[in-house]
């Protein structure tokens, strides 16, 4: 175990499980638009098989995203959320800027592949299979232009999880996390209505 020098101060260590909250920038709330929650999703997906973490809960609110999840041996949380956060701001940047024409071969999914991780993990399914559907879906909804350019917060909270308890006491924290912010009923985004991607235990 080590600590790590950031603007919050964090502990690596084997078997560790994090509560983890990452917000946008200035608290925009991108996430009401469903277009992008169904895009973050999809990257969470990707990056559940090129890191290599278990995903136990997770919830997708307006302004930020919490995860509950356990780094594999190879890339701790810091190294996760990084590639989750960049993944998703690179890609939802890419649908807001679709139709004006902005777009370079260097901006798409793809780029995730190159180095080591390319030559080790290559396949079709790290490339987000939806991203032209979500494009053209974006620009028949906004003829206009109404988002300023995604990004995220620079840092993110995290808590390890001490116990059973504790794990229990965030996993419905996460899950529940729509209830808290009054969205509707039917929300979507959580791992509620995805258990194909999360872990069934802890």
């Amino acid at each position: 175990m080590f600590l790590h020098r950031d603007s919050q101060k964090r502990f690596y260590g084997q078997d560790y499980v994090y509560f983890v909250v990452t917000k946008t920038s200035d608290n925009y709330p991108y996430f009401r638009e469903p277009i992008f929650c169904e895009l973050l999703i999809e990257e969470l997906k990707i990056c559940e098989q090129l890191k290599r973490f278990k995903l136990y809960a997770f919830s997708v609110i307006c302004d930020h995203l919490n995860l509950l999840v356990q780094p594999g041996d190879e890339y701790n949380i810091s190294k996760i959320l990084q590639s989750i956060k960049k993944e998703t701001a690179r890609d939802i940047n890419y649908i807001i800027n679709y139709h004006k024409g902005h777009i370079h071969k260097g901006d798409i999914p793809e780029c995730r592949l190159q180095g080591e991780q390319y030559s080790r993990h290559y396949d079709q399914t790290f490339i987000v299979p939806k991203l032209s559907i979500f494009c053209h879906e974006f620009i028949k909804k906004y003829p206009g232009q109404p988002f300023p350019k995604f990004q995220w917060q620079k840092s993110f909270y995290s808590h390890v999880v001490a116990n059973d308890s504790d794990f229990e006491n965030h996993f419905n924290y996460t899950v529940h996390n729509p209830e808290k912010h009054n969205l509707p009923a039917d929300w979507q985004y959580s791992s509620l209505h995805y258990p194909e991607l999360v872990e069934v235990s802890f």
